[in-house]
């Protein structure tokens, strides 16, 4: 799509070109959308984000499992699979119902439950010392603005239906584009999820 011309401040991470690795403990898979700073650590034949910073990925959960732990972690999870996602946080259950999110602290025991097959969720995880996020479900119905200001990093997954975006053209399913400055025009009928890193006060 080289002849497009690509919107300033918006880049394309095609889903294709996400990374695989294992949970921390293990006990998990998912896909790295992005992250900073990108440092590694191998432990084993494990490969994961290191370091302080913050990360958006989708995490794979094919059964009642527990989640790693992050302390000084602020994390939000998106359910998105069609059959929402059961957890337990620190011993209260939460049902997740399709793009419902939830935040937790990255220290909190969690383990998912009810899982019956793969199930899906979108992972936020900042560094509470130097990082703030949000993480929310829209919809693009006709077309949609979207924009960041000054100091902000805005992501923009594509969950569901059809979608294209200025620059860039047709989108796949968890195709992402990074703002880091400027707005950006979608257009289509469908299910995003917009993630904001903001600067820690």
């Amino acid at each position: 799509m080289s002849d497009l011309a690509e919107a300033p401040g918006v880049v394309l991470l095609p889903a294709a070109g996400h990374r695989s690795y294992r949970w921390r403990n293990g006990l998990g898979t998912a896909t790295e959308i992005a992250a900073e700073p990108v440092r590694r650590q191998t432990e084993g034949d494990l490969d994961v984000p290191d370091g302080p910073g913050w990360t958006l990925s989708i995490a794979t959960v094919e059964s009642d499992v527990a989640f790693s732990a992050f302390p000084g972690v602020d994390r939000q999870l998106m359910a998105l699979s069609a059959g929402g996602l059961g957890l337990v946080i620190d011993g209260e259950p939460v049902e997740l119902d399709r793009w419902q999110v939830a935040a937790f602290d990255g220290a909190a025991a969690v383990a998912s439950r009810g899982v019956v097959g793969p199930t899906l969720d979108l992972n936020l995880m900042v560094s509470r010392d130097r990082f703030r996020g949000s993480l929310e479900v829209a919809v693009v119905d006709g077309s949609r603005l979207v924009t960041t200001t000054l100091g902000t990093t805005t992501f923009v997954v594509f969950l569901d239906g059809l979608l294209s975006a200025e620059g860039h053209g047709s989108l796949d399913v968890h195709d992402t584009l990074r703002l880091d400055a400027g707005t950006l025009l979608l257009t289509g009928d469908a299910t995003i999820a917009i993630a904001r890193i903001f600067p820690g006060s």
